[in-house]
């Protein structure tokens, strides 16, 4: 299709200088967190509704395909273009209002999640959903991948928050879910629900806020293999022991952290658990916990009241996907769960990996439901590194499903796991699954090429 095709959708738009044909200063659009990458025909920075529906008119009748964008923070390919393909992103669109007393906020897909934390904070509220990328990732990439977060366990991920979704469909047509249509009919919301994009352009999310709570301890475990480690945080969780956040880091992804930003605390440790107590029973929760860390072996336990002081531990886990980054020159991140029970198994046996492997392998995760962040990394970015890395993966995606664990925690499915998606689904929910496609979107031209093989 020739570019100069494109001037007739920028006289449609709010303004054409949404539109994008040259490219060349464009590249970080061609890609999301992983390394696959792909040059689309253009860039649209949406900034309303009609903008969005233009676009999707122009590409229907040009048979190009709509590829929905937020900050690009995925860790699945879920927004790599394809090349006739416009990138539709909807970073701009960063409606935020908050109804303090109906404890609901209003958003468009384009705001940052610690944007919409920090305003309701402000009035006494908390958005709970806090993924690692909170400071970068956009509300409409969260729905769209259904992301969790470090509060995951106690409080739940990003579709148990969304009460209403506003969007256009593959027609160019409207459509409102949940508060939206006062909670009547069908409730369609939960398909367009970590999606990815394959469905619909979304709009517009409410969301509930719930009251504010007040942090707890925090508490910092090491211990003198990751097993031990693992253990600790399967006996906290099957005692019934809900913090807010319970996180898991092996010895080789704290060594990232620590060579990334300098803790003394960190040096030779096999496996750290963090912890953030609950703000209903801290002590109680604080004793226990100290309690089944020593049982496993801790070789180094640090309480920390002061909330300032705490951050500079939280600073280990959010460090660790930068660190990997600035250290490799191939990062492939995973995130697969399990049962509680089984998390030791998996921790395990990534250690097995590792020992046997001439890439790096490690592991981290939001531990309290099981979920998994299992990293390879390629430090000379060659041939067989690659090769390497993709015989792992699999490996790691069949021992998660004789586990009882599923291939993806969070990251969604994307481009990275859409062949390993029939180790999880038997055909017929395939099947179902392309057939919702095709009602809602029948000429593919959302988000092609991803999710199924």
């Amino acid at each position: 299709m020739c570019k100069a095709e494109f001037s007739k959708l920028q006289d449609k738009l709010s303004h054409p200088k949404l539109l994008i044909t040259d490219l060349s200063d464009y590249e970080r659009y061609f890609h999301d967190a992983t390394e696959d990458s792909c040059q689309p025909m253009a860039l649209l920075f949406a900034e309303n509704e009609n903008d969005i529906k233009e676009a999707i008119i122009f590409s229907n009748n040009n048979k190009l395909s709509i590829v929905p964008r937020g900050a690009g923070t995925g860790l699945s390919g879920g927004c790599v273009p394809s090349k006739q393909s416009i990138v539709l992103s909807t970073e701009k669109m960063q409606k935020l209002e908050i109804n303090s007393k109906r404890r609901i906020a209003f958003c468009g897909p384009g705001v940052i999640t610690k944007n919409l934390q920090d305003k309701a904070n402000n009035v006494g509220l908390a958005y709970p959903p806090d993924p690692a990328s909170y400071e970068e990732s956009t509300l409409g990439g969260n729905v769209a991948e259904n992301a969790g977060g470090l509060r995951c366990k106690r409080f739940g991920v990003t579709k148990d928050y969304v009460i209403g979704l506003k969007g256009i469909l593959a027609d160019g047509k409207e459509f409102s879910t949940g508060i939206y249509n006062n909670n009547c009919g069908f409730n369609i919301g939960d398909i367009f629900i970590a999606s990815e994009g394959t469905l619909c352009v979304i709009t517009e999310i409410a969301v509930r806020l719930i009251k504010a709570t007040r942090q707890g301890n925090t508490l910092l475990a090491a211990f003198n293999s990751p097993k031990e480690g693992a253990n600790a945080v399967s006996q906290i969780v099957m005692r019934g022991i809900i913090p807010t956040v319970l996180e898991y880091i092996d010895g080789d992804a704290a060594a990232c952290s620590n060579e990334y930003e300098k803790s003394d605390f960190l040096d030779n440790a096999e496996a750290i658990i963090l912890i953030e107590t609950s703000d209903i029973d801290i002590s109680d929760q604080t004793e226990k916990i100290k309690v089944i860390c020593k049982k496993n072996n801790s070789k180094y336990l640090r309480i920390e009241k002061d909330i300032q002081q705490a951050e500079a531990l939280w600073k280990v886990r959010r460090n660790i996907s930068n660190a990997m980054k600035a250290i490799a020159k191939i990062r492939v991140s995973e995130d697969v769960a399990v049962p509680i029970s089984k998390f030791p198994e998996i921790v395990d046996y990534v250690r097995q990996l590792n020992e046997e492997s001439k890439i790096r392998i490690n592991c981290y995760g939001h531990a309290g439901d099981g979920n998994l962040h299992v990293n390879l990394l390629g430090m000379n970015g060659t041939d067989s590194e690659h090769e390497a890395i993709e015989i792992h993966i699999g490996k790691v995606m069949k021992k998660t499903i004789q586990l009882g664990g599923t291939i993806s925690g969070e990251h969604g499915i994307g481009l990275a796991k859409k062949k390993y998606i029939g180790l999880e689904f038997d055909k017929s929910t395939i099947l179902y699954m392309l057939e919702l496609k095709e009602i809602f979107d029948p000429a593919n031209i959302f988000n092609p090429g991803k999710i199924f093989p």
